[in-house]
């Protein structure tokens, strides 16, 4: 049964996985924030030092319309439902049909029991949690290309209202290697040196992402260059235009990707 409000991971829709499946309701909870404070050197107040948000919770309810007395039938149909939730239990991608574009990184955090399957009402829950990235973000990137010649700089504007990360692939496009390379982005920079991109490699700045942890990463092919970086230790942005500037000892091509994030 084709549901008003669908959920899905990745892109396997939970009201097809059995026609007695009715979705109740798909809730996404308030996210957990934490912010740390310390008191002010004199007089009244705090001073925040730190603020982060830590996961965010999607709860969907659903029934199953299956008669009460045929209980093998609605234990059936549950079964197939924990199947579907358990594709999250290492990490999955979490869509809705009423956020065109964004998906959320989740993991299974509670699967449904059976509780009294002879309630024909029974309301049933699952509830998924994003840890790694506790934010809706878009599903596809927007970038910007420019060539890199000694030093140049380029603006892109991130999408969203929320924090975001910024991904890089640079290209080597001239005949000697690039060594010295410096990559500022909204006034914060990344240093490389004795870098060794060679004749028609890529540069690789990106993010690892799991059900349990995201990272950040510099390769060349599958070679982690992360030895030979100073400065930052990742690339964050807020919404808005931001410029990002590139400094290198030979030609390159620079790609710029940014996914919004929305809270």
């Amino acid at each position: 049964m084709i549901c008003a409000r669908r959920v899905a991971l990745n892109n396997t829709q939970l009201d097809q996985v059995d026609n007695s499946i009715v979705i109740r309701s798909v809730e996404p909870a308030d996210g957990k924030e934490s912010i740390t404070a310390v008191p002010m050197a004199s007089g009244c107040g705090q001073r925040v030092t730190a603020r982060r948000r830590d996961t965010m919770d999607i709860v969907v309810r659903f029934a199953i319309h299956i008669r009460r007395n045929d209980l093998a039938g609605r234990a059936t149909a549950l079964e197939k439902v924990n199947a579907w939730a358990a594709i999250a239990s290492d990490g999955a991608w979490l869509t809705v049909n009423y956020k065109t574009g964004r998906r959320l990184w989740v993991v299974l955090a509670q699967a449904p029991g059976e509780g009294s399957l002879w309630d024909y009402n029974k309301e049933f829950q699952i509830t998924f949690r994003a840890y790694a990235v506790p934010y809706w973000e878009d599903s596809t990137a927007t970038t910007v290309t420019s060539d890199v010649d000694d030093y140049d700089d380029m603006t892109i504007t991130v999408p969203g209202n929320a924090e975001t990360v910024v991904e890089i692939a640079l290209t080597n496009k001239s005949e000697s290697t690039i060594n010295a390379l410096t990559i500022t982005v909204d006034g914060k920079s990344m240093t490389f040196a004795s870098l060794g991109l060679e004749s028609n490699a890529t540069l690789t700045l990106d993010h690892v992402q799991t059900g349990r942890q995201y990272y950040f990463r510099a390769r060349i092919g599958t070679t982690s260059v992360m030895a030979k970086r100073s400065g930052v230790d990742d690339f964050k942005v807020n919404p808005g235009n931001r410029i990002v500037i590139f400094s290198a000892d030979q030609d390159a091509q620079a790609v710029v990707s940014v996914k919004g994030r929305y809270l």
